[in-house]
């Protein structure tokens, strides 16, 4: 657990004496949090980051973009950034994850994935940034070499990702007709700019009530300034590749067109992002994270050959 003497009056200054109700990430070396009740009975979640490169968007993200999502997303009641220190106070959701819950009635998962859709599409509707990237706290890029071209955004992370994999033969040249194809492609987004994108926009971080009603989204860590169809893949690659239909209805929910350029765009952000969770799951040595990249790279090769 990443909290301390220090955290622990730092979140005391702003809420006073409080229990811990639930650890909820007790293993967890890179995020903290716990449900913590206050002696004026009221209840919040703290969470701790042990990198920045969490921290700044997610704060970015609750002072700037979860608004128009109303009761369907934690408020921000204090954020701390002292030394090594830092971390967020924020209001509960009522409710559990998707996969905390474990729904598994196909009817009620449609539906969430549809409310879902229409969610996200409203935080990203009317946002506009200057660049592709990871915000700071302030809004200026997170890191220093951020994209402001959305064409360069995307053949950049797929040309240097599949380099990585490649010279590492953690990647074949099985995958380079799929590679050029998408690298010559690039050019249909050039019409794109950054809107707020979640690279871990997935049920697992979607909460319903006890009776399956979708009451919101939590955690917003892993949000930038990206394309505006960047946050799907992790749906695709994690969740629906064999349930097509709640990835259909996410769609339907979201709004999204099904046109020969809007399916374009989806196979090389799929690919972009199956890509870098293969060399961030090797680097990371995380087993699942290179599972799920591979296996989605790999359908889209394979159908992409045929």
């Amino acid at each position: 657990m990443l909290f301390n003497t220090k955290t622990n009056d730092l979140i005391t200054s702003t809420i006073g004496s409080f229990e811990i109700l639930n650890d909820r990430r007790k293993n967890s070396g890179r995020t903290g949090v716990i449900e913590v009740l206050t002696n004026e009975r009221k209840r919040f979640f703290i969470k701790v980051y042990n990198r920045l490169s969490r921290w700044n968007p997610e704060v970015y993200a609750y002072k700037h973009w979860t608004e128009p999502l109303g009761r369907y997303a934690p408020k921000l009641i204090a954020a701390f950034n002292d030394d090594d220190t830092f971390g967020i106070i924020i209001t509960p959701i009522q409710g559990k994850t998707v996969n905390e819950m474990q729904i598994t009635d196909n009817e009620i998962l449609t539906y969430i994935y549809y409310e879902a859709g229409q969610l996200f599409k409203k935080m990203q509707t009317n946002k506009k940034g200057d660049y592709f990237g990871i915000p700071n706290e302030d809004g200026s890029p997170y890191d220093s070499e951020s994209k402001t071209d959305p064409v360069i955004y995307v053949s950049d992370s797929i040309e240097s990702s599949f380099k990585s994999a490649y010279d590492k033969k953690i990647l074949d040249s099985f995958f380079e007709p799929l590679i050029k194809w998408c690298l010559n492609n690039c050019y249909i987004f050039k019409d794109e700019f950054p809107v707020p994108t979640n690279w871990d926009l997935s049920q697992n971080n979607w909460i319903v009530d006890e009776d399956g009603n979708f009451a919101g989204f939590i955690d917003f860590e892993n949000m930038l300034w990206g394309i505006s169809l960047d946050s799907f893949a992790v749906i695709t690659e994690r969740y629906t590749y064999d349930k097509p239909f709640l990835e259909k209805s996410f769609f339907e929910g979201y709004g999204l067109g099904n046109d020969e350029i809007i399916n374009q765009k989806k196979k090389i952000i799929s690919v972009k992002a199956s890509i870098g969770n293969v060399c961030y799951g090797h680097m990371i040595k995380n087993q699942r994270f290179f599972d799920c990249g591979i296996r989605m790279l790999r359908n889209i090769a394979g159908n992409h050959i045929q």
